[in-house]
């Protein structure tokens, strides 16, 4: 008894299940929506794409007229494009649909007739994309683009090759290249000759996916040399591979200088400190010597460190400028006048003298007010103090303090430090020369110092 083999399938048979197998693993593996339906509207195929996208099932959504599933009945765009899928145009349009709980979701809709071979609509087939992401990408990189425009600070990106990309307005202001001199041009064009090697190797660096941070110089179109802090980031694709290198430019060229700056200020407080400290450990000494006790040494030198205190805080007032000599005169006799003023009269050009000239006649302008108090013109009610300076044209000027109608004065017996200020320690700091007379009608001190010690502009 023989058996019954059946017979093959034709070989274009076995191909279009084949080709129908592979199309169906396709639709169903789609990460995007993909839908059929009859020439009606009526839904007849509904992959894992559509239910992950609008949420419902293919048991609940095959059957259903398409247009009423996912659009509002008021949907112009939802009515426009079944129109047309059923009138066998082929097309893709954005609109909003509705998903299983009534939410908008932005789709991109791609539709195509399905004929057959007599060209008869068989059905509609539709790809439906979900915009919401590409959205979200596309407002970043708005809101990126924006940053760029608007920062401060130079941001562009270079080429695999080294030719500039992008080019915000920051690195125009910067550089003083527009954006068409710059784009596609070598990025060596503001990377000084010296630099280049420094260049090379930070490149070089970014290739192999590194993060670069340095401070270095870079040149701008008119030659001058600007001061800059670079960081630098490898660009990559979706892939991960690095496409390019995105680079922020910082001109720090007022910070270095603000630098130096500070680096000046803390040296000339270290050479002002240094005098000062001299000066006082001066004062200490001379004014220890000339004491008998402790208690008129705390007195005598607590004193000299107020009338010190007045220069600087003029000084001070004029940004260590200099002090105008009427104002130094004021402060140091101010204690010693009360409420009449009119007992001191000055007299002289405006004049500013220099922080060093300040402090050491300042000394001195104290050593005679508090004799002038004790002893002197200032201790009674009738003394007078006149108070004259110039400046002449042979580069030395001069200033007297002259007493007159006070007690008759007799030279004193002994030595201080007071006395020892007036006829030698000022003088000498200043290269200047001075006298101190002790006439009976009253005390007559006189200094003259080079004109150098003028702030400039007022010699």
């Amino acid at each position: 008894m023989s058996s019954i083999v059946p017979e093959p399938d034709p070989p274009q048979t076995q191909t279009k299940r084949d080709s129908e197998a592979l199309l169906a693993a396709l639709i169903s593996f789609s990460r995007d929506a993909i839908v059929s339906t009859s020439p009606q509207g009526v839904i007849q195929t509904w992959n894992d794409g559509a239910q992950r996208l609008l949420g419902w099932s293919a048991q609940d959504a095959v059957g259903q007229p398409m247009l009423t599933l996912v659009t509002d009945i008021s949907n112009g765009k939802g009515r426009s494009l079944m129109a047309r899928a059923m009138q066998g145009e082929q097309f893709q349009m954005e609109l909003e649909l509705l998903d299983h709980q009534g939410r908008q979701v932005q789709v991109s809709v791609g539709a195509a007739p399905v004929r057959d071979r007599l060209d008869q609509i068989i059905a509609l087939s539709f790809i439906i994309r979900d915009l919401r992401r590409r959205r979200r990408f596309e407002a970043n990189d708005a809101m990126l683009a924006s940053l760029v425009r608007q920062s401060r600070d130079p941001i562009f990106s270079v080429t695999r090759e080294g030719l500039i990309s992008s080019w915000n307005p920051a690195s125009e202001a910067l550089y003083g290249y527009g954006a068409e001199e710059a784009l596609n041009q070598p990025i060596s064009m503001i990377t000084p000759q010296d630099k280049r090697a420094e260049s090379k190797a930070m490149f070089a660096a970014m290739l192999r996916g590194e993060m670069v941070f340095f401070e270095t110089q870079r040149q701008r179109k008119d030659g001058r040399l600007v001061e800059v802090s670079i960081s630098g980031a490898p660009l990559r694709d979706a892939q991960g591979d690095i496409i390019g290198f995105s680079v922020i430019h910082r001109d720090i060229t007022q910070q270095h200088q603000h630098e130096e700056q500070m680096r000046l200020v803390m040296r000339e407080l270290a050479h002002r400190s240094k005098n000062l400290l001299a000066i006082i450990l001066s004062m200490a000494a001379q004014t220890a010597r000339n004491s008998p006790a402790l208690p008129e040494f705390n007195a005598r030198f607590t004193q000299r460190l107020q009338g010190l205190a007045h220069s600087h805080d003029l000084l001070i007032q004029q940004n260590w400028r200099g002090a105008p000599i009427s104002e130094l005169i004021k402060s140091h006799l101010e204690p010693f006048l009360e409420q009449d003023r009119t007992r001191v009269t000055l007299e002289g050009p405006d004049v500013i003298v220099d922080p060093k000239a300040a402090q050491n006649i300042g000394l001195a302008l104290h050593e005679l007010a508090t004799n002038a108090s004790k002893y002197g013109a200032l201790s009674t009610t009738t003394g007078r103090v006149a108070i004259h300076w110039s400046a002449t044209s042979e580069g030395v000027f001069a200033l007297e303090w002259r007493e007159s109608g006070g007690p008759r004065v007799k030279a004193p017996k002994r030595k201080g430090f007071g006395q020892t200020v007036l006829e030698r320690l000022t003088a000498q700091a200043l290269e200047g020369q001075a006298s101190l007379s002790f006439a009976s009608e009253g005390v007559i001190w006189r200094i003259e110092i080079p004109s150098d010690y003028l702030v400039d502009g007022e010699k």
